[in-house]
């Protein structure tokens, strides 16, 4: 049994602690971020709201543009199918002579601190041929840049106009870089010639 001293002191700090406001124990900082959605709801309708917004722009995307958008692929895509077959001989021999003038601008590349001196010389020589291969005033300064331009020898200038010529013709940037031969270019269909 408790003594009554034992007793007595239990009661003593029994009631010296009553007068003090009780402490409630601390809440996790995890129950503390739940605070806002209890009471007003206001937060949870705007996730709500947010989430059906977005499942409704994604809806009207897929049935509006995207249709919209494969009829646009079809059309760029039906005017870029190269035909390789429809390339003469003497078109093929021109890609050959494109990719050997391609590598001579760069062998220049080869020894360290010559190779930017010898493109001032080299620039003119390939706008030059680009205008003779190609008709074009466009492409042949293109040309003349890309050479004269620092670090940019790494671009293939022949072979992509080569390729804008013979298997890309249709296109909007070859008909307005290579016209003549856009014109005669044998690829291209009756009516758009």
């Amino acid at each position: 049994m408790i003594g009554r001293r034992t007793a007595g002191l239990l009661l003593l700090a029994h009631g010296t602690t009553s007068f003090i406001a009780p402490t409630q124990p601390a809440r996790p900082p995890t129950a503390r971020s739940f605070d806002v959605l209890s009471g007003d709801h206001t937060f949870l309708e705007g996730v709500g709201l947010a989430i059906a917004t977005k499942i409704a722009i994604n809806e009207v995307r897929r049935r509006v543009e995207k249709p919209v958008m494969d009829e646009f692929g079809r059309r760029v895509a039906s005017g870029l199918k190269p035909e390789p077959a429809d390339v003469t001989a003497e078109g093929w021999a021109k890609l050959v002579g494109c990719l050997l003038l391609d590598l001579a601008g760069d062998a220049s590349e080869l020894i360290p601190g010559l190779g930017e001196l010898t493109d001032v010389v080299y620039a003119p020589v390939e706008a030059g041929l680009l205008k003779a291969l190609f008709a074009s005033n466009a492409i042949a300064a293109f040309g003349f840049a890309e050479e004269l331009l620092p670090f940019t020898d790494i671009i293939p200038t022949f072979t992509l106009s080569w390729c804008l010529a013979n298997l890309w013709p249709t296109t909007g940037l070859a008909k307005q870089l290579v016209p003549d031969l856009a014109k005669k270019n044998t690829l291209l269909p009756a009516g758009q010639k």
